[in-house]
C-alpha cells in the first residue's frame, strides 16, 4: 500500500511540475540577460507560460550566424509554431516546401509537419518564435484541410489602405491546435488610435515591427516599442496608440478555442 501512494505522490508532483504558470496580461521585451548559446545559434526567451486556452505559450528569438542550421529537419506533433523574421533572410524549410523570408516574412507550421531554418545569407538573420501549445486537442487534418503550413514573404502581403494607415491580411482559418487562427499586420498613422479600448474572448498578441505607442491594457498605460511583445488575455480592456511621431507597425495574431 505505501509503495502505491508513494508511485501516486510522484505521479502528482510530476504532474504539477509539468503544469505551467500562468502569463499575465503585459508588455514582455527583450530580456537583459545574455543570450543562450545552443550550438552557436543565440536565443532569447520573451515569456514561457500557460493562459486560459493554452496549456503552454513559449515566445523567443533566435540568431542564426551566416551560414547556420537551427537543426535537422524535425517535426513537433503535440504544437503549432508561428515564425517572423526581424532581421537578416531566413531560408525555411517546411516539409518539401523552402522559402527565404527578409524581414516580416512569416510561417505557420503546423503540429506534425517537419522543418528546418538556414542563414544562407552573408549577415545575421533572427527570428520570433511562438509556440502554441492549445489545452484543446491537436488536429492535424483540421490543419492540413484548412491550408497547411504556411509561408510568405512580407512583399508578397496584400496590403489594403485605411485612413489610419494601412493594413496586410496575412491568414484567417483553422489549424491543428485551434478551431481559427487570425494574423494581420498593421501600420499606423502618428496620433492615431487602432480602435477605442474593447474587449474580446480570444486571447491576443500584438508583436511591434517598427515604432513605438502606448497600449492600454485593463486601464493601465504601457509603453511598447520595436521588438515588444504584448500578450492580452481574454476579455482584457485594451487600446493601442501610436503615440510617435512616425509610423509605427506590428502584427495582430489572434486564436479561438473550442470554448468559445
Amino acid at each position: 500500500m505505501k509503495t502505491t501512494l508513494l508511485a501516486v505522490g510522484v505521479l502528482l508532483t510530476s504532474s504539477l511540475q509539468t503544469q505551467m504558470a500562468p502569463l499575465p496580461s503585459a508588455v514582455y521585451s527583450k530580456p537583459k540577460q545574455a543570450p543562450k548559446q545552443d550550438g552557436g545559434r543565440q536565443s532569447s526567451e520573451f515569456a514561457k507560460g500557460s493562459t486560459l486556452d493554452l496549456a503552454e505559450l513559449a515566445i523567443h528569438t533566435s540568431t542564426l550566424k551566416p551560414g547556420q542550421t537551427n537543426h535537422p529537419l524535425q517535426a513537433y506533433n503535440d504544437s503549432e509554431e508561428l515564425v517572423i523574421v526581424q532581421d537578416g533572410r531566413l531560408t525555411a524549410t517546411v516539409q518539401d516546401s523552402t522559402k527565404t523570408l527578409g524581414p516580416g516574412g512569416l510561417l505557420l507550421i503546423v503540429a506534425g509537419d517537419k522543418q528546418s531554418f538556414r542563414n544562407a545569407s552573408d549577415a545575421p538573420a533572427t527570428y520570433y518564435v511562438l509556440k502554441f501549445k492549445a489545452k484543446d486537442p491537436v488536429d492535424r487534418q483540421r490543419g492540413l484541410t484548412g491550408g497547411g503550413s504556411f509561408l510568405k514573404d512580407w512583399s508578397q502581403f496584400k496590403v489594403v489602405k485605411t485612413d489610419k494607415g494601412e493594413t496586410r491580411p496575412v491568414f484567417d482559418r483553422p489549424s491543428s491546435v485551434f478551431k481559427r487562427f487570425d494574423v494581420h499586420a498593421t501600420v499606423l498613422k502618428p496620433g492615431i488610435a487602432s480602435h477605442a479600448p474593447h474587449t474580446h474572448r480570444a486571447e491576443e498578441i500584438i508583436l511591434m515591427t517598427k515604432g513605438s505607442g502606448e497600449i492600454l491594457i485593463d486601464k493601465q498605460a504601457h509603453k511598447a516599442a520595436t521588438g515588444d511583445v504584448v500578450l492580452l488575455g481574454a476579455n482584457v480592456p485594451h487600446a493601442f496608440t501610436n503615440t510617435g511621431s512616425a509610423e509605427c507597425g506590428y502584427f495582430a495574431i489572434q486564436w479561438h478555442s473550442n470554448a468559445e
